[in-house]
């Protein structure tokens, strides 16, 4: 019994590193593994790149290593200009987990009145699964974000 529990242990962690490199774009498959199996101390283990919303033309940039408290940036995809700013001061119930073979990021802001939630499966593809909702206005946004590029610097 121990050995069947300790090949299910390894085999989730070298699934969660091989998921987890493949959203970073090739972090070391042990800083992969903590951070998907949901030991994520900060964004910059987990996400980082652009992601584009053809529905509202924006796109969601995540920052590794960005040397400030933004982790999130929501640009206008044509203009470039800065729609919103997410940091650890102003969200709460910051979570990144496990949930059914995903990684499952999400927050709440409530500047914004929204729960945003970043859904990423154990697959090849880099796209996500987005899903905003309104807490006022009880709407749901719910949209396949398309990956664009590893670069999200934020100024």
């Amino acid at each position: 019994m121990k050995k069947l529990f300790t090949a299910f242990a390894v085999a989730a962690v070298l699934a969660a590193g091989l998921y987890a490199e493949d959203v970073t774009g090739g972090v070391d498959a042990v800083t992969g593994a903590a951070s998907a199996i949901g030991e994520v101390a900060n964004v910059s283990e987990t996400l980082q790149g652009v992601w584009f919303d053809s529905k509202y033309n924006c796109n969601w940039q995540f920052q590794v290593n960005s040397g400030s408290d933004a982790f999130c940036v929501l640009k206008d995809a044509t203009s470039g200009a800065t729609i919103y700013t997410f940091t650890r001061a102003n969200v709460k119930n910051f979570k990144g987990e496990m949930e059914a073979n995903k990684f499952v990021l999400s927050w709440e802001c409530p500047a914004k009145n929204r729960i945003y939630k970043f859904v990423k499966g154990f697959t090849a593809d880099k796209d996500l699964q987005l899903d905003i909702y309104h807490n006022v206005y009880q709407e749901r946004h719910s949209a396949k974000i398309t990956f664009v590029s590893s670069d999200a610097r934020i100024n």
